[in-house]
């Protein structure tokens, strides 16, 4: 690349990584949805441009928690300030953390805008050197010592890469050993798919023809790993069809743990634009009916396109604000409860919000959490099976609420499942681990109905 070129293409992804950073940290915006607006009002970028600033977004905010003391005075004061933006006309130099964030994520091919990013370094580190991939945690936080001033070289903890109240809302047993969170927080997730076809050979050689590698997962067969992909899926005949969906490979263990059958009535109590939603269908054989709900009406509009896409005729739509539904009172053999929640499971896939999330939230989503769950097991038929689930990783929303829930509902009980994902037996709730199956942290219970 031309030098000219390469620092064009440096400093214009300097500024839009810049402008993402104040979005997602300063005013709470997220990263994905900024990085969208970006892309939309600069749709002169090309591909490579676009891959460019979205790593380096993505490296910057996994690893922020140590990246934060390199960020530029102004920026740090805004954040212990509390403040929703920065002032105009300030040229900020985002140059270290942007070299700090490819050291850490020892990438096979750097980015040639690195070296340009480096040379706006002054006075010019004396020597950088990537992270190796399989080094400790110290060794990969020496790699960042020569972007600080030898007098204000700080510590950086492991546990710098979380905020400090994270383990203490955690299970003890997984908050013992935060290295294991780690190690995947810090890591690109992968891409999963979720088979609506039942030639799955046919559909993975299909796959590989457009240029897209998948392998099916070893316990869950539907369940496949995008290996390699530079195609807009969204623009194959496959998923036109509805012959597989994006769907990450915790979520999909909810609908098989439901494990509903075909001809039985399924309400999805919170669908959002129907993941779930899809599943249950598929799993049910296009017979009987899966009823969705959302307080969100334009979700539902998503879901009646791509039930559609995927010709599902049992789903059916219907607006739910959270409240009693006394004329569904006994209606239904399965209630999926997939509750709003405070989605650190989903931190991998978002780092921003790692950063942006807070504490105190997490009271108030209990206490919405409490609200649906009470609110959908009328809707049960007696001995009918009620599944609750959350993309989360604290115990307050989880265990502690399925507890109190079982405390207050006497009809309820537990109901024994084997997890899908490794075949591992359960008394009724399971928390499934990032490192279990290189995907997402999500928790589900099943609960059944006595008669």
């Amino acid at each position: 690349m031309p030098l000219s070129r390469l620092h064009s293409q440096a400093k214009a992804c300097a500024e839009m990584v810049e402008l993402c950073l104040c979005r997602a940290l300063l005013e709470g915006a997220p990263a994905d949805r900024s990085l969208r607006q970006v892309f939309y009002a600069n749709r002169q970028l090309g591909s490579r441009d676009r891959r460019l600033i979205s790593e380096t977004l993505f490296a910057v905010l996994r690893w922020w928690g140590w990246l934060r003391q390199l960020a530029p005075k102004d920026f740090q004061q805004a954040l212990e300030d509390k403040k929703s933006g920065l002032p105009e006309n300030i040229a900020l130099d985002w140059s270290r953390v942007l070299v700090g964030a490819w050291l850490l994520e020892s990438p096979k091919q750097p980015p040639e805008a690195l070296q340009a990013w480096i040379e706006q370094i002054k006075p010019s580190p004396i020597r950088l050197a990537f992270a190796g991939q399989d080094e400790g945690w110290q060794q990969k936080s020496l790699c960042l010592k020569p972007l600080f001033t030898p007098e204000k070289t700080p510590e950086l903890e492991l546990n710098g890469l979380l905020p400090d109240w994270v383990l203490a809302e955690m299970e003890p047993a997984a908050a013992a050993d935060p290295e294991l969170l780690l190690n995947c927080l810090q890591k690109r997730p992968p891409l999963w798919f979720r088979a609506q076809v039942k030639d799955l050979p046919g559909l993975c050689r299909q796959l590989a023809e457009q240029g897209v590698n998948v392998t099916a997962h070893a316990k869950m067969p539907e369940a496949l790993r995008c290996l390699e992909s530079s195609v807009n899926l969204h623009t194959l005949e496959s998923f036109k069809r509805g012959h597989f969906e994006i769907q990450d490979l915790a979520s999909q263990n909810v609908a098989l743990i439901c494990d509903p059958k075909p001809g039985q009535q399924w309400w999805d109590a919170c669908a959002g634009a129907g993941g779930k939603t899809l599943h249950l269908a598929f799993l049910m054989q296009g017979k009987g009916s899966v009823t969705a709900s959302d307080i969100r009406k334009y979700k539902l509009d998503e879901l009646k396109l791509r039930a559609r896409r995927a010709s599902f005729p049992n789903i059916r739509c219907k607006h739910w604000k959270g409240k009693q539904m006394p004329v569904w009172n006994a209606r239904f053999d399965g209630v999926l409860v997939d509750a709003p929640c405070s989605c650190s499971g989903t931190w991998r896939r978002n780092p921003d919000a790692r950063w942006t999330s807070s504490r105190d939230e997490i009271a108030d989503f209990v206490a919405l959490q409490k609200q649906l769950l009470q609110n959908a097991a009328p809707a049960l038929k007696p001995g009918g099976v009620l599944v609750y689930a959350t993309c989360s990783m604290f115990q307050a929303e989880n265990q502690g609420l399925i507890h109190e829930f079982l405390r207050c509902n006497p009809d309820f009980e537990l109901s024994p499942f084997v997890s899908p994902l490794d075949q591992v037996a359960s008394e009724g709730m399971r928390q499934i681990w990032h490192w279990q199956g290189d995907c997402d942290a999500m928790f589900v219970a099943k609960l059944k109905k006595r008669r």
